[in-house]
């Protein structure tokens, strides 16, 4: 009842923003995020998989398509908490029966949601944790795990803060699989029954490629731009810009497509948006990717990427090993701190290079003048870095 009502208190804080966002299709509306529109199984077994975003989503996909194989008839249902997860959801899952927004975690809402689905198994990419979702379907016969999970320093603080809650959440886990040594230590300290925590990776090194073909895009050969957040455009468009190369750049979030768009107009940067390339292009220095999942063509165009998210210490980098799954090197920035062990693998198999703004012009200039030995780490990286799916599949034991 407690719970409920602080949940209660969360969603009337927030109400003006969620209905705002939702208008403007940047966030679920209130109708999706209260589980109105239950999907219906009909009588097949229920996998649920919830990833919150889309970083989760692409962590997701080499376990779902083990699932998917392994159980061909099974109802499979995947859950997001942002809209551009939702998109991704469909874009690279989509031998999914269902998909929906995660329902708000009132006791009587995920009650009637486990209730209805009865799923074998409900599988959290990485993190976001729900105690009611988590106790409704562990009481309808459900086996509960965590794969590929992390946690921060401070998550860790506020779980052993309210130690009370966090001894109920985990004790309905059935496993809790990590991605390395440092979060299995944060969830040690935390978790009552150490015999259902392990180390099973990180599923992103499992990931497959999008096949492109080539032929079929009339794209020049360049530096990729990726994950951008303001003021980082404005600052990488001024360090690229002595480079003689055309720029992707890829703002993270779809409602800044017009501001950055605003920004290469004021710098007088001739660009182009990729939704009008067919009809206007010509003589442009900077192609704005202003639509979502199209990354794996320009990967396939892309001498480098440089992974943006990691400029500013308010984000602490994003996924940097994606574009390795292209053969693609990747440049970063020194704000690296949601991302350790990615940081790590790259950086000591040479197929990453870290670097500030002012350091990446001479940088670049080193790399462009001799690719091969980065190039080579990039593929080594690759082979060596497989294998957690397996892991994972068989600490599941689903």
């Amino acid at each position: 009842m407690i719970y409920d009502c602080i949940i209660a208190l969360g969603f009337l804080v927030f109400l003006p923003k969620i209905f705002w966002e939702s208008r403007k299709k940047q966030f679920p509306s209130i109708k999706e995020r209260l589980g109105l529109d239950l999907p219906d199984p009909r009588g097949r077994s229920v996998y649920w998989i919830h990833a919150v975003s889309v970083g989760e989503v692409k962590s997701a996909k080499p376990l779902f398509e083990k699932l998917r194989a392994q159980y061909p008839d099974a109802f499979i249902l995947v859950t997001t908490a942002s809209v551009t997860g939702q998109e991704e959801a469909k874009r690279s899952l989509k031998k999914a029966d269902a998909f929906r927004y995660l329902p708000l975690d009132f006791s009587w809402i995920t009650k009637r949601w486990a209730k209805r689905l009865k799923p074998k198994a409900l599988l959290f990419i990485e993190s976001d944790l729900w105690y009611n979702l988590v106790k409704y379907v562990s009481e309808n016969g459900g086996k509960i795990a965590l794969v590929s999970g992390k946690m921060s320093e401070r998550s860790a603080k506020r779980y052993k803060f309210a130690s009370g809650y966090s001894r109920k959440l985990f004790s309905r886990f059935d496993r809790i699989l990590v991605q390395n040594e440092e979060y299995f230590e944060r969830f040690r300290n935390i978790v009552d029954d150490p015999k259902k925590l392990f180390v099973g990776g990180n599923l992103k090194f499992d990931a497959t490629p999008v096949a492109i073909d080539r032929s079929r895009y009339d794209l020049p050969t360049g530096i990729i731009v990726t994950c951008t957040h303001a003021p980082e455009e404005e600052e990488l468009l001024d360090a690229l810009m002595p480079v003689g190369l055309p720029i992707f750049l890829a703002p993270r979030h779809p409602e800044r497509f017009q501001e950055v768009a605003l920004l290469l107009q004021q710098k007088e940067i001739p660009f182009i948006r990729w939704s009008e390339f067919e009809k206007k292009r010509g003589g442009e220095r900077v192609i704005l990717i202003d639509g979502m999942g199209l990354l794996p063509i320009f990967y396939a165009f892309s001498r480098l990427a440089i992974v943006a998210g990691s400029f500013s210490s308010r984000i602490g980098g994003h996924n940097i090993l994606e574009p390795c799954l292209y053969g693609v090197p990747v440049f970063f920035g020194p704000h690296m701190h949601q991302q350790k062990e990615l940081t790590e693998r790259l950086l000591a198999s040479g197929a990453g290079v870290q670097a500030t703004i002012a350091e990446l012009p001479v940088m670049l200039e080193t790399f462009l003048a001799n690719p091969g030995s980065q190039l080579l780490a990039v593929q080594k990286l690759l082979v060596e870095a497989q294998g957690p799916l397996e892991k994972t599949w068989e600490c599941l034991g689903l």
